[in-house]
């Protein structure tokens, strides 16, 4: 398990932490130690654990911070608070601050915020917020073949790659990794007022891709924020040209290839409503699926797959998020099923 501090400008304390499946929890420890210190800026691994994990199974993982600890390195899972106290691997653990969330057919991922009715019907979409000092958690186990790298913003951070991995067979030796983060952008990393927009897919690369252990495929899944946001929630300055932003395209595959990773695009799925009516935004994506398409690199149709037949710079109703810009859960399982047949393809 790899436990991280990169953002922050202090140091964080861990006194107890514990990682536990199917309700057993087993203590863990760096060096021998079970209290844990992140210097700013760093990361560091603990020492492995004797723990089994079958396909599918939940991971949870128990941090005591004994102190008032500010955070500002987070990855997308969901993530409870307890009362003041050490309750690492207690079954009794007593909430303070937050609610959880139960997971229904409707969403699956669980979120706070996802529009949903009453009724589960797919209809519904959810995104993880940040939890909190955890990065990774691997897995030791026969090697597998494949270990698919997902690089985008919010709509994959909902979950399409972990509904790719779910419809894999569980011997098929595919690791599907979902690095999607919502306001992600290709060129520029996030402005100082939403900091959770994380680096850009450029600057963020090498960790998140070249750092993730055995990964073999990268698969390119950005959508519109390089060029829906600037003018509007950022500076207008920041708009790119399309040749920047096929620039940037091409940096992460020729990147991906030098390290001897396998590349794959997805085409852009439309925009809101009022930017799809936007002559030059919706201009934009239609350029970039049409480099995406024309450019030789291997591609997933994203944006055919989830967008309406009748008029097709909008979303599909039946795989639209209330929002009409992402994708519900059953278009994340749309999109995953593209994606699935698209990794048959590939004969991995």
């Amino acid at each position: 398990m790899e436990l991280s501090n990169l953002f922050w400008e202090d140091p964080v304390r861990i006194a107890r932490s514990a990682i536990g499946v199917r309700g057993r929890f087993v203590e863990v420890s760096i060096d021998g130690q079970s209290s844990i210190e992140l210097p700013a800026g760093t990361s560091r691994w603990t020492d492995p654990v004797d723990l089994t994990v079958s396909h599918g199974d939940e991971i949870v993982i128990d941090l005591y911070l004994p102190e008032s600890t500010p955070y500002t390195t987070a990855n997308g899972f969901t993530f409870d608070r307890s009362l003041p106290g050490d309750f690492v691997g207690s079954r009794a653990f007593p909430l303070g601050g937050s609610t959880p969330v139960e997971t229904d057919e409707s969403r699956e991922f669980p979120a706070t915020d996802t529009g949903t009715g009453p009724e589960p019907d797919g209809n519904g979409w959810s995104l993880p917020p940040g939890g909190p000092f955890l990065r990774t958690i691997e897995v030791a186990g026969a090697g597998a073949k494949a270990v698919v790298v997902c690089l985008g913003a919010s709509s994959t951070a909902m979950g399409w790659p972990q509904y790719t991995a779910a419809l894999l067979p569980a011997d098929a030796g595919i690791a599907v990794v979902n690095r999607g983060i919502a306001g992600n952008r290709i060129r520029l990393d996030a402005p100082s007022a939403t900091p959770s927009w994380g680096r850009a897919g450029l600057s963020r690369f090498d960790e998140d891709v070249l750092g993730t252990h055995g990964v073999t495929h990268l698969v390119i899944a950005y959508n519109s924020n390089d060029w829906s946001l600037p003018g509007r929630v950022t500076p207008l300055d920041e708009m790119p040209t399309l040749a920047q932003l096929i620039d940037g395209y091409r940096e992460l595959i020729d990147r991906a290839r030098t390290a001897g990773l396998a590349a794959l695009l997805t085409t852009v799925t439309p925009l809101a409503p009022d930017l799809a009516d936007d002559p030059g935004r919706e201009g934009f994506r239609l350029a970039v699926n049409e480099w995406i398409r024309t450019s030789g690199h291997e591609f997933v149709d994203f944006d055919v797959a989830i967008r309406s037949v009748a008029h097709p710079s909008l979303l599909e109703d039946r795989y639209a998020a209330p929002d009409h810009t992402h994708p519900n859960v059953n278009g994340s399982k749309r999109l995953a099923q593209v994606m699935a047949e698209a990794l048959a393809r590939l004969q991995l």
